[in-house]
This record gives C-alpha cells, sequence and structure tokens, in this order.
C-alpha cells in the first residue's frame, strides 16, 4: 500500500497504515500533529519540522516517516537509542520476539510472498505472529485486540 502524504512547512510526512502497530508513540508524543479523532489525522502545520521529526523518529513499525523539505537531513529530529538497531550487535539483520507482540526485522530485508513477490523491502518490518493481522504477514496491531500472549 502506498504511502499517505501530509505536507507542511519544511517537511513531507508519510503515513503507512498498512504498517502500523498501534503503539500510540505519535499520539502521546505529539497529540497536537498526531490526533486520531481529527480528520485528517495528521496536521503538520501544528509544529515546527524539527519537532515533528523528532516524533516520526520515534515510531517504533516506521509506519511513519518524512521527508525534510527545509534542507535540513533525515534524522535532525531527537537522537534516540534503538535497541532493536543491528548495527548495535553486530548483525545485518536482527529478529526481535516482541514479548505478546510481532517479530520486529531490523536490517534491510526482502519480505517475499508466497507466489515469490516481493511485497515489502525495508529496513524495519513487524510481522504478526498471533495469526489475527488483517494485513499479513505484517502486524497491525491485533494482537492487543485478541490478548495474544506469548
Amino acid at each position: 500500500m502506498p504511502a499517505k502524504d501530509y505536507r507542511g512547512d519544511g517537511i513531507v510526512v508519510h503515513w503507512r497504515s498498512d504498517r502500523c502497530i498501534h503503539s500510540r508513540h505519535c499520539v502521546t508524543t505529539l497529540g497536537q500533529v498526531f490526533d486520531t479523532d481529527a480528520r485528517p489525522w495528521i496536521d503538520p502545520a501544528a509544529a515546527t519540522a524539527g519537532v515533528i521529526a523528532a516524533a516520526v523518529d520515534g515510531c517504533p513499525s516506521r509506519a511513519l516517516t518524512y521527508t525534510r523539505t527545509d534542507g535540513a537531513a533525515p534524522g535532525t529530529g531527537a537522537a534516540r537509542s534503538d535497541e532493536d538497531d543491528p548495527a548495535a550487535g553486530g548483525s545485518e539483520v536482527v529478529v526481535n520476539v516482541r514479548p505478546s507482540g510481532p517479530y520486529a526485522v531490523l536490517g534491510r530485508v526482502d519480505v517475499v510472498g508466497p507466489d515469490g513477490t516481493v511485497l515489502e523491502t525495508s529496513e524495519r518490518v513487524f510481522l504478526c505472529r498471533c495469526g489475527q493481522s488483517g494485513t499479513k504477514p505484517f502486524c497491525d496491531g491485533s494482537h492487543k485486540r485478541v490478548g495474544f500472549t506469548g
């Protein structure tokens, strides 16, 4: 599914709903920009590009990404430690099993469908473990709704 773009002053926020695991990081970090009760739910005019970039940098599933259009380099939001970063462990790809959640696959990977079609090439992918996702093989947060444990 292609990203939906939300343009603001100095930034374009890209939203991939099919990749969201509903952690609500965006809403709790920057509720004036990310308001699930509003339409459109992303308002990039409600904060500066740097503040928005910092919030988006924290999106665990990378359902939210951005392009800086003000000349600032990507990743110039807030510096953050990423315990899942493959570089931190010296491995090219890391698969973390999230408690009662998805598989977090980090590092450049191709997700290939049963017919051999590449579904996604990404640096970070969350794959369903509970079997209830509506966007299989990707996690959509259904594990929370169904009370999956494991």
